[in-house]
C-alpha cells in the first residue's frame, strides 16, 4: 500500500478522500490506456496495408480502360468528406458521380501506363497514393486525346474492412 504525506511531514499521512480516490483511478486508467493508443505500424503492417490498397489502385485502373462506370463509382466512399479535384474544379461525392457518368459518356477506351508511384501509409486505415503517368483516350467521335504527363493522388480509406477511395486529384498539362 503506498502512503502519501502532506509537505514532507512524515508522521503526518495524507488522507485521500472518496472522491480523490476517484479522480486518482481515473488518472491511472486513462494514463494506462494511452500509452498503448498509437503503436507505430511495422514494415510488416505497411507492406500489408500496400498490398491491400494496390488491389483498389488496380482496379480503378482497370475499370477506366475498359470503361465501367458504375463498377469505378462503387469503389468511392460514400461520405460528406468526399471530394475529388480533377482540372482545377473539385466535386463532392453526388457532383463526382455524374461527372463519372459524363466523362464515360464519350470515351470507347483508355490505356494508361504509370511511369512512377507511391504509397504513403497514414495509418492502419489510410492511404496516399501518388503517380505520374500517361493516358491515352479513345474517344467516340474517333479521335485520341493523350494526357502526358497526367499526376494523380488519391486517398484511401478502409471502412468496414473494404478499401474505398475517400479523395482523388488528377492534373494533367
Amino acid at each position: 500500500m503506498c502512503f502519501c504525506f502532506r509537505k514532507f511531514n512524515y508522521r503526518k499521512p495524507l488522507i485521500i478522500k472518496p472522491m480523490d480516490k476517484k479522480i486518482f483511478i481515473l488518472a491511472i486508467v486513462l494514463f494506462c490506456a494511452c500509452t498503448n493508443a498509437n503503436k507505430p505500424l511495422t514494415d510488416t503492417d505497411k507492406d500489408k496495408i500496400v498490398g491491400e490498397a494496390k488491389v483498389l489502385i488496380s482496379s480503378i485502373i482497370q475499370t477506366c480502360e475498359k470503361p465501367d462506370p458504375e463498377k469505378l463509382k462503387s469503389l468511392y466512399l460514400n461520405s460528406p468528406d468526399f471530394i475529388s479535384l480533377v482540372g482545377g474544379v473539385y466535386a463532392d461525392y453526388e457532383q463526382s458521380l455524374k461527372n463519372v457518368d459524363g466523362y464515360f459518356a464519350n470515351v470507347i477506351s483508355q490505356t494508361s501506363t504509370v511511369k512512377g508511384e507511391k504509397y504513403i501509409v497514414l495509418d492502419a486505415t489510410t492511404v496516399l497514393y501518388i503517380a505520374n503517368s500517361r493516358w491515352e483516350v479513345k474517344l467516340k467521335n474517333d479521335s485520341i486525346v493523350v494526357l502526358d504527363p497526367l499526376g494523380m493522388q488519391f486517398l484511401l480509406k478502409k471502412m468496414d474492412n473494404q478499401w474505398k477511395v475517400l479523395s482523388w486529384t488528377e492534373q494533367s498539362k
